[in-house]
C-alpha cells in the first residue's frame, strides 16, 4: 500500500497535480541537490521511474534498519538508540493481538518480535524446541502403544475408563489433574528433582506369584520413566507393600516404610478388611498429617463403602487428586478376552500365565497374575500422564514456573483434618483419628514408630534402633531354625513358621527380587526383660531442664506383634506380658479392638503412659554389649529425653512350641499437654 501511495504521488507531481496522500509530494526528491538537478532536467517519465527506483532503495534502507533494531534492541554500542521504534512496534503489536486475538503482544524490552501481517516471528531457541519435540514425541508413542496393546484406541481407552475411577465433579476432576501437575513442577524445581512414588499394601502389590520386578508398581515406572526424565525429574519408586497385613499398625509407620518424601502412596488392604472403611479412614489422616508433602492416594480398590469414603474426603476439600485402581476382572471386555490368542492384542495374551516359574510360592486365585499387573501399571501410568503433560505445557508457557512451584513452609503447620467419616467419635482411641481442636477441626498428634518388618528406608527407623538391652547373640540368618537355648539368653529377632516356610520355598525359586520379611523380638519367661528407649520426637522444643513427668511429653504407647494365628495356646500380648513404662508397671494394658487385627485376631496393644512414669536423658542410657543393642547413648544429643520401655513375659506356660510373645513395632504418641 505504501508503494502504491507513493506511486500516486509520483504521477501526481509530474502531472503538476495535488498529491493525494497529505504528505510531501516526494521524500526522496529532496533527498540532496545533485539528485534534484538532474530530476529537473529529465523527461517526465524518466524522473518518475528513476524517483520510484531511488524511493525503493531508500525503502529497502529503512526496512534493514528496522530489522537490525528490532532484533537488538538498539545500536550495537549497547545505547536505547531503538526506543521510540519499540514503543511504534508495541502498539503495533498490541493492536495485532486485539485484532487477531492469536498473536501475544509480548514484552519487547528484550529482544523484541517483529509483527507483520498479524503474525510474530521471534527468534528460535533451538534446543528448548528440539526437547519439547522430544518430549512430545514420548508421549505420543506412549499413547500409540497402550492402544495397540488393548485392542485399539477405542478399547483401550474403554478399558482405561473401566480401570481407573476418579472423584468428584468435572470441576474437581480438572482440578485434580491440575494439583498433580504442581507436584510434579515442584518436584522439578526442588533441589532434589525427584518424584517419590511409595506403594504400600500386601501380597497384591508385593506382586506374589509373579517377580517382585513385575509388580504393578514397577510396570508404572517403566512407562513414565523416560517422560519425566525429559522434563527434569527423576521418578522413584517404592514397593514397601509386605504380604499378610493390615492397615494397622502399618499405617502408624508411613515413614519408615514409605518415606517421609513421598509424593504418592497407595493402600491396598481390602482382602484383609472386607468391605469396612475404619482401617482406610484412619491410614488417610496419617498419610495427610504426617506425611510433609500430602501425597497423591491411590487405592487398589473398588468397594463402595471405602469408594464414598473418598468421595467424602474430597468434597471436604481434604484429598485433591486422589484415584482407585480397580482390579482386571471388571475391567477387561471379556469378549475381546474370550478369543483364540493368535487374535487377542499384545496386552492381553497369556493371560493365565504368571510372571514366575509354575510352582512358586504365591500362585494363588486371589493374587493377580502378571498381564494383570502389567495391565495395572498401564492405567496408572495412563492416570497420570495426562498431568505430565499438563505440567510440560506449564514448563513451556511460564518462564517463572520454577518460582511459582516452590513451597514456603510458612504457615503450614499442622494438618487440619475433618471429624472421622466412619470411626465413632467418642473413641478411647485417639491416635488413630487423632483429636478434635476446635468445632468441626481435628489434628493428630506426632507419632512415632520402630519396626523390624522390613522393608523400612532407614536404619534409624528399626525397631533394633531402640533396643537397650536384653536381645539374644544371633548370627542374622533369619531363615535359619533358632535353638530352644537360645531363648534363654534374652529375645531373638526371629521369624515364624509359616514365614521361615515361605521363605524358603521362595529362596529355591531364586529369591524372585522379594524384599519383604516380617521379623520380630520373640521371647518367653526364660528370656527376661527386653528394654526399649524411646526418644521424644514431638513438636514442643525441650529448652534446660525438662521436666521429670513423662506424662507432659509421652501420652500413649502401642505395642504390636507379629499377625500370624497359630493357636488357642499361643501368647496372649494383654495377659502374659509385663509392661513398665518409665520405671512404673502399666496396670492399664489392653487390646486395641476397633483396628489393627488380622484374620479377626487383635495384634496390638495400648499402654497409657501412667501418671508417675519419668524421663530419662539420652546421656544417662546404659547399654548391654549384647544382641541388637543400638548406639543410643553416642547419637542425638545428650540432653535428648526418652521414655525406658520394658517388656518381660510373665506366664511360664508361654512356649515357643505353642507360640512364643512377640514384638514387631512400637508406637508412641507425643502429648501436647505442655
Amino acid at each position: 500500500r505504501t508503494l502504491d501511495a507513493m506511486i500516486k504521488r509520483r504521477k501526481a507531481a509530474s502531472n503538476g497535480l495535488p498529491s493525494s496522500g497529505g504528505h510531501s509530494s516526494t521524500v526522496a526528491a529532496d533527498a540532496t541537490n545533485d539528485s534534484t538537478t538532474k530530476m529537473r532536467n529529465a523527461s517526465p517519465s524518466s524522473v518518475g521511474r528513476k524517483a520510484i527506483l531511488f524511493s525503493l532503495l531508500l525503502l529497502a534502507c529503512c526496512l534493514v534498519g528496522v530489522l537490525i533494531v528490532g532484533d537488538n534492541g538498539g545500536t550495537s554500542n549497547g545505547k536505547d538508540s531503538g526506543g521510540k521504534h519499540r514503543k511504534q512496534m508495541r502498539k503495533m503489536r498490541e493492536h495485532d493481538a486485539s485484532v487477531l486475538g492469536s498473536v501475544a503482544a509480548g514484552d519487547l524490552a528484550d529482544v523484541p518480535p517483529i509483527a507483520m501481517r498479524g503474525k510474530t516471528r521471534q527468534k528460535k531457541d533451538t534446543k528448548k524446541d528440539d526437547g519439547n519435540a522430544a518430549f512430545d514425541e514420548s508421549i505420543l508413542s506412549i499413547r500409540d502403544t497402550f492402544a495397540k496393546r488393548y485392542g485399539g484406541k477405542d478399547e483401550a481407552y474403554k478399558m482405561l475408563s473401566r480401570g481407573i475411577k476418579t472423584f468428584g465433579d468435572e470441576t474437581k476432576k480438572k482440578l485434580a489433574v491440575q494439583h498433580t501437575a504442581e507436584r510434579i513442577l515442584r518436584a522439578a524445581a526442588s533441589d532434589d528433582p525427584r518424584f517419590v512414588a511409595s506403594f504400600g499394601g500386601y501380597s497384591v502389590t508385593v506382586g506374589r506369584g509373579n517377580l517382585f520386578s513385575q509388580s504393578f508398581p514397577f510396570l508404572m515406572e517403566n512407562v513414565l520413566k523416560e517422560p519425566l526424565k525429559k522434563l527434569g525429574v527423576d521418578l522413584v519408586v517404592r514397593n514397601a507393600a509386605i504380604g499378610g497385613i493390615p492397615s494397622f499398625p502399618y499405617g502408624w509407620c508411613l515413614s519408615n516404610f514409605l518415606g517421609e518424601d513421598s509424593d504418592l502412596v497407595s493402600w491396598d488392604y481390602s482382602m484383609n478388611e472386607g468391605n469396612d472403611a475404619t482401617g482406610l479412614e484412619s491410614y488417610i489422616r496419617h498419610a495427610l498429617a504426617t506425611l510433609p508433602k500430602r501425597p497423591l492416594f491411590v487405592l487398589l480398590d473398588d468397594k463402595r463403602n471405602r469408594m464414598d469414603l473418598i468421595d467424602k474426603y474430597v468434597d471436604l476439600g481434604i484429598l485433591i487428586d486422589p484415584v482407585a485402581i480397580i482390579r482386571g476382572d471388571n475391567v477387561v471386555d471379556k469378549n475381546l478376552l474370550s478369543r483364540k490368542e493368535e487374535e487377542l492384542p499384545e496386552g492381553l495374551t497369556r493371560w493365565n500365565e504368571w510372571g514366575a516359574p509354575n510352582g512358586s510360592p504365591g500362585q494363588s486365585s486371589w493374587h493377580p497374575k502378571f498381564r494383570e499387573h502389567e495391565m495395572m501399571g498401564w492405567m496408572l501410568a495412563m492416570h497420570l500422564l495426562e498431568a505430565v503433560e499438563t505440567a510440560a505445557q506449564i514448563m513451556k508457557n511460564d518462564p517463572n514456573w520454577r518460582q511459582n512451584s516452590v513451597i514456603s513452609s510458612e504457615g503450614q503447620g499442622q494438618f487440619k483434618l475433618p471429624p472421622p467419616q466412619t470411626n465413632p467419635l467418642d473413641s478411647e482411641m485417639k491416635l488413630l483419628d487423632g483429636r478434635e481442636v476446635s468445632e468441626g477441626s481435628w489434628q493428630l498428634n506426632a507419632v512415632s514408630c520402630r519396626t523390624s518388618f522390613l522393608p523400612v528406608v532407614a536404619d534409624t527407623k528399626t525397631l533394633s534402633s531402640i533396643v537397650v538391652s536384653g536381645v539374644a547373640e544371633d548370627d542374622g540368618d533369619a531363615t535359619k531354625s533358632k535353638d530352644d537355648s537360645l531363648y534363654s539368653t534374652g529375645w531373638v529377632i526371629d521369624v515364624g513358621k509359616v514365614e521361615r516356610d515361605t521363605k524358603r520355598k521362595v529362596e529355591k525359586k531364586g529369591g524372585m527380587g522379594y524384599i519383604d520379611m516380617k521379623l520380630a523380638l520373640y521371647g518367653i519367661s526364660e528370656s527376661g526383660s527386653v528394654r526399649f528407649w524411646l526418644p521424644y520426637e514431638g513438636d514442643k522444643t525441650v529448652s534446660g531442664e525438662a521436666t521429670a513427668a513423662a506424662k507432659n511429653y509421652f501420652d500413649t504407647i502401642v505395642v504390636c506383634e507379629v499377625n500370624e494365628k497359630r493357636g488357642n495356646k499361643e501368647c496372649k500380648m494383654d495377659a502374659d506380658v509385663q509392661f513398665t513404662v518409665g520405671g512404673i508397671e502399666s496396670k492399664e494394658t489392653k487390646k486395641i479392638q476397633s483396628i489393627a487385627s488380622y484374620l479377626k485376631k487383635e495384634i496390638c496393644v495400648q499402654i497409657p503412659v501412667p501418671e508417675r512414669a519419668v524421663i530419662t536423658k539420652r546421656k544417662d542410657v546404659k547399654e548391654s554389649d549384647s544382641g541388637l543393642s543400638g548406639n543410643i547413648s553416642s547419637e542425638g544429643n545428650a540432653d535428648d529425653i526418652g521414655i525406658f520401655l520394658d517388656a518381660e513375659v510373665t506366664n511360664s506356660a508361654v512356649s515357643r512350641a505353642d507360640g512364643a510373645c512377640s514384638i514387631s513395632h512400637v508406637v508412641w504418641e507425643h502429648s501436647q499437654r505442655l
